[in-house]
């Protein structure tokens, strides 16, 4: 007699218990309401979930986020942020410091003065002690130095030392090596604002270097050997952003964050056991626009640390660190001169007659044996020729003119090579036309219309301007809430704004640079999109909002985007919860913005765009009470691991050939589920 076997698999995941009863739809045919800790696979039988390893505890059993660092498929490592702190696992163990008597002296805190760090200063540059930091002021050419030999005792010649060096103003230049000026230990490298965490194995005693060539003064707050136990790092991220905010992007050795009310930052790792974190301050933009009111800005000074007064009520204090562009109405430029082959910034002459006059003033110079020399530049700049006559070996105020009527002339002023003798010489340019465009950064807050600033680029003139603007990113206007790494660009996104960098220069956004690689800023007209999500790299740059997702694409699909090319247009308006993206190929998977339902924005050839796609049709209710965070694996399916706010898992098991799309719940002990 025949029979029939019935077979029930349960190998597609679980069903709402609202569609079992369709067991005519085959997918539902081999569901099951309930499935927990059994894992279905593409190919072959559902087995158990795997098994858990326990590494160790978090820091102080904290709620941890954990992102991969990969550089490489062989170099790996796990961050592990808590609140207000990170830690590194390296081969699934936490980095460590042993222990060693080696000790900086006068470096933790700096105690009145710079005792124990000798003055190797160039030129006119000063390093000086300014309570209670270090302050490295260069001249542009010198470099301000400070070195310290660290005796190593023999018991610690080949155990691993690292140095805590906490900056703040940036960058400090550092080397670490065997004598004075020597980087055979740490190579040259450029600390910016934050903390750093720098391991080397000294094989005796090893100097350590702190300079800066720079105008605007440096600070180090502190540097010492660091004591022995595991490795950690503060960060600017508290225990509730990290779960729910941080987003994150890793070119090489550095990870971008962004993080909703928070500033972006760097982790920046040197080695494996070398590790910083730093905030990510770009020196020219991104800007808003020219300032259209009456208020102006005078500048103390063009270069160095200076003081900006407002006509009106301006300042706040939060917007210290924020950029603020001027340009001048005239254009002066001044240089100290402390070595050969050193000359100004240039000044553009334009014009016919007297107006093409500009005044020359040089101290300093005066029995020093030196030569000034001014050259010019015709067209264009760069290709530099001696103005004849033109050179100076006494001090002297003077006016210059040129009679190239309707010619373009650019001038610059200084020493040649084999010009300098000695001293510091000051060299300044200036004239009633023109102007020129320069960066500060606010450094400290005085009063509405005082500001104390750095310049980053030299300014053209002390005389109030109203040409101005101010930069997009500040406590008081905001910070991005996403980052994304896309056709060589790195992009910043939030408060319905997004913007990409200049192309292969991340931390570059001038407004300045033309062409197809110059800066891209666009806004995001549709909808209340105050939030950002999210973005991901795909075939096109993909941006969820609270209420939209984006797609943004040049004229074409192969063509990359750039300051002309660039559409953005919605792909999806299911809109996105505060979950971070995951990718799959050319697909994301996302959190619907009711923070439980998963959709999959995927290119959909018949409306040549991405579209969204419910992943949790069949069971709506999988990610009750609410997903907090997703991560991926590919091997030996793709699964994505949905992790809840109940502390269980939803894991989606899918594969596009076969059409599978599974979900069941994993549970582990401790967790709420059945445990």
């Amino acid at each position: 007699m025949k029979q029939e076997h019935v077979i029930a698999a349960f190998n597609r995941g679980r069903v709402s218990r609202y569609g079992v009863a369709r067991l005519e739809v085959k997918r539902i045919a081999l569901a099951a309401e309930t499935q927990t800790n059994y894992v279905p696979r593409v190919l072959g039988s559902m087995s158990l979930r795997p098994g858990l390893e326990y590494l160790g505890a978090t820091a102080s059993n904290n709620p941890a986020r954990m992102i991969p660092f990969v550089y490489s498929t062989n170099d790996t490592a796990l961050l592990e942020f808590t609140d207000s702190l990170m830690r590194v696992w390296d081969s699934d163990a936490l980095v460590t410091r042993p222990s060693v008597s080696s000790a900086v002296a006068n470096g933790n805190p700096f105690v009145a003065s710079l005792t124990s760090w000798t003055d190797n200063d160039e030129g006119s540059a000063a390093s000086t002690f300014v309570t209670p930091y270090m302050q490295l002021v260069g001249d542009g050419t010198s470099a301000a130095i400070r070195d310290q030999t660290v005796t190593v005792a023999a018991a610690d010649i080949g155990v691993v030392h690292a140095l805590r060096i906490v900056i703040a103003r940036g960058p400090v230049y550092l080397r670490v090596g065997t004598s004075a000026g020597d980087d055979s230990y740490v190579n040259e490298t450029a600390l910016r604002r934050g903390t750093h965490s720098i391991a080397f194995t000294p094989t005796g005693d090893f100097n350590i270097r702190f300079f800066s060539r720079r105008i605007p003064a440096a600070w180090v707050t502190s540097c010492a050997v660091e004591a022995a136990g595991t490795f950690t790092i503060p960060t600017p991220y508290t225990s509730s952003t990290i779960r729910a905010s941080m987003r994150t992007d890793q070119s090489g050795d550095i990870i971008f964050v962004a993080c909703d009310g928070i500033q972006q930052t760097m982790i920046e790792r040197r080695a494996n056991n070398s590790w910083s974190v730093v905030y990510f301050e770009p020196e020219d933009g991104p800007f808003d626009v020219i300032n259209v009111t009456p208020v102006t800005i005078a500048a103390s000074a063009v270069t160095g640390n200076i003081t900006l007064t407002a006509s009106k009520a301006l300042f706040y204090s939060t917007q210290v660190g924020a950029l603020f562009q001027l340009t001048s109405e005239g254009q002066i430029v001044t240089k100290s001169i402390g070595a050969q082959n050193t000359f100004s910034d240039d000044i553009l002459i334009t014009g016919v007659g007297t107006d093409r006059t500009f005044t020359i003033v040089i101290t300093g110079l005066t029995a020093t044996g030196s030569t000034v020399t001014l050259q010019r530049s015709l067209g264009t700049t760069g290709s530099w020729v001696d103005v004849s006559g033109k050179t100076w070996t006494a001090d002297t105020t003077e006016t210059y003119l040129d009679a190239l009527d309707n010619q373009i002339a650019y001038y610059r002023i200084g020493v040649k090579t084999g010009g300098y003798s000695a001293g510091t010489i000051v060299c300044t340019m200036s004239i009633a036309t023109g102007s020129i465009t320069g960066v500060v950064r606010i450094t400290g807050f005085s009063t509405a219309t005082a500001v104390a600033a750095e310049v980053l680029s030299a300014l053209g003139g002390t005389t109030a301007t109203s040409l101005w603007k101010e930069g997009e990113w500040s406590a008081r206007k905001g910070y991005p809430t996403a980052v994304c790494l896309h056709e060589g660009r790195l992009w910043w996104s939030g408060h319905s704004k997004v913007w990409g960098s200049i192309s292969d220069s991340y931390l570059s956004y001038n407004p300045d640079v033309e062409g197809d690689s110059g800066l891209i800023s666009r806004s995001i007209a549709a909808g209340p999109i105050d939030t950002i999500s999210w973005m991901a790299s795909n075939q096109r740059l993909l941006v969820g909002t609270q209420s939209i997702e984006f797609s943004a694409r040049a004229s074409t699909l192969d063509e990359p985007l750039s300051p002309t090319a660039f559409v953005i247009k919605p792909a999806s308006n299911q809109g996105s919860g505060n979950v971070d993206v995951v990718k799959i190929d050319n697909r994301c998977v996302f959190v619907q913005r009711n923070g439980s339902r998963v959709y999959e924005l995927a290119f959909d050839s018949r409306g040549y765009d991405y579209a969204a796609n419910d992943l949790t049709a069949v069971i709506p209710e999988i990610g009750y009470p609410g997903i907090i965070r997703m991560a991926m694996q590919r091997q030996i399916d793709t699964r994505i691991h949905c992790v809840r706010s109940d502390g269980t898992v939803a894991l989606n098991i899918q594969d596009r050939v076969e059409d599978m799309k599974a979900w069941v719940d994993i549970e582990t002990p401790g967790s709420n589920g059945s445990g």
